[in-house]
């Protein structure tokens, strides 16, 4: 067993960890709040040392952290807080997360900035929608792509970026047709063609019916199922800015590097994809269950042990998922995480300042611990039985 790429996840969750709690360290300075703890890790405590007026703490357990805040703990204003100073509080608390996205940006960005692998290949159309920019323009199913206002693509990124560069413009776009010259296909002669096509501003999205009465908002069942068989009267056939199904053959590995405006731009993208398949945690899967849904530090250990064997671009790659995911957990509205804690702020801010007793917060936070810790160990126990049967 490789112990090294074992051992580079606990500076990659250290880093994570760090960058987290200085979001809200950061934050709380920004808004005069007296920070009494900087912590590094659950308990038990490995080192403290005090600097300012901040103890900085390392503790046992690289899994968390925490910012303690004792300032305000007490009511300002009697037994209110403030509107305001609760106000505050929310975002210190959900600064953590942020600065968990912001990370996963910039590595992302980073990624696409410097040489970094992709796939290439052919990109031919498998469909294409009816009354789509693609059929307007004379496309069919089998083209191959070749190049969109003389730039050459190559790859699935060079095809969306020259899209979105001409929305709603009317551009060229020079495709190989092949065609059959026999009936087993052994023989084909292959044409190059040079169309014009003026691809949508937006994704579009119409509704199938039996009868068409505008053509804009509304496809026939019969054309959309040519386009996808599974649709049915009342769904909505989506497109892009092109109409068209595509697919890729011919594929072989390639070296590539983005301008930084490209590299900004595909990371936002990126990032906007990763908060879109948030769903698909919450999805009814009868073959999914809690423990194929998550993993625990065992788990993301031999992830991390596999992308160390892949490249340093398969392990930036994991360092900016899993400070994504780390963004999105603290944000769940149970106690310990930061979510929870928002939640209470919410609570005091209905209850016009008056904060929830601390008798009743202490209960529910020392719940909260129990819950989560039960979940990490019942996670941990399946990641070393994935790794037992494989």
């Amino acid at each position: 067993m490789e112990l090294t790429g074992y051992i580079l996840f606990i500076p990659i969750i250290f880093f994570i960890v760090v960058f987290h709690e200085l979001g809200h360290f950061l934050l709380a300075k920004l808004f005069n709040i007296e920070i009494e703890e900087f912590a590094i890790g659950f308990p038990p405590r490995i080192f403290a040392k005090k600097i300012f007026s901040t103890e900085i703490s390392l503790n046992t357990i690289p899994l968390g952290g925490y910012v303690k805040l004792p300032g305000i703990d007490k009511p300002d204003n009697g037994d209110r807080f403030s509107l305001g100073l609760s106000i505050k509080k929310i975002l210190v608390f959900a600064s953590g997360s942020l600065f968990n996205f912001m990370l996963t940006f910039v590595i992302i960005t980073l990624i696409y900035i410097f040489p970094h692998k992709t796939i290439s290949g052919d990109i031919y159309i498998q469909k294409i929608a009816p009354d789509s920019p693609a059929y307007i323009s004379g496309l069919v199913e089998g083209d191959v792509i070749k190049e969109i206002n003389a730039k050459e693509i190559k790859n699935i990124d060079q095809l969306i970026s020259a899209i979105n560069k001409t929305e709603d413009i009317s551009s060229s776009i020079k495709i190989e047709r092949s065609k059959k010259l026999s009936a087993f296909n052994a023989i084909q002669e292959t044409t190059s063609l040079t169309l014009n096509i003026k691809p949508r501003k937006n994704v579009t999205q119409r509704k199938v019916v039996e009868q068409v009465n505008d053509s804009i908002k509304e496809v026939s069942l019969v054309e959309a199922r040519t386009y996808n068989p599974d649709l049915k009267i009342g769904d909505f056939m989506t497109e892009g800015k092109l109409g068209v199904l595509i697919n890729m053959q011919n594929m072989y590995e390639s070296s590539e590097t983005l301008s930084l405006k490209n590299s900004i731009q595909k990371s936002y993208q990126t990032s906007g994809l990763l908060f879109k398949n948030l769903n698909s945690l919450f999805e009814t899967n009868q073959e999914s269950n809690l423990e194929s849904r998550f993993t625990g530090p065992i788990g993301i250990a031999q992830i991390t042990n596999q992308s160390s064997k892949q490249g340093l671009q398969s392990v930036a790659e994991l360092v900016a998922l899993i400070s994504f995911s780390l963004g999105i957990f603290n944000l769940i509205p149970f106690p310990p995480l930061d979510g929870g804690k928002i939640l209470f702020e919410v609570f005091t801010l209905f209850r016009g300042g008056k904060p929830v007793p601390n008798h009743i917060t202490y209960k529910i936070q020392l719940f909260g611990m129990l819950v989560l810790f039960s979940l990490i160990i019942l996670v941990t126990f399946s990641d070393i039985k994935n790794i037992i049967n494989t």
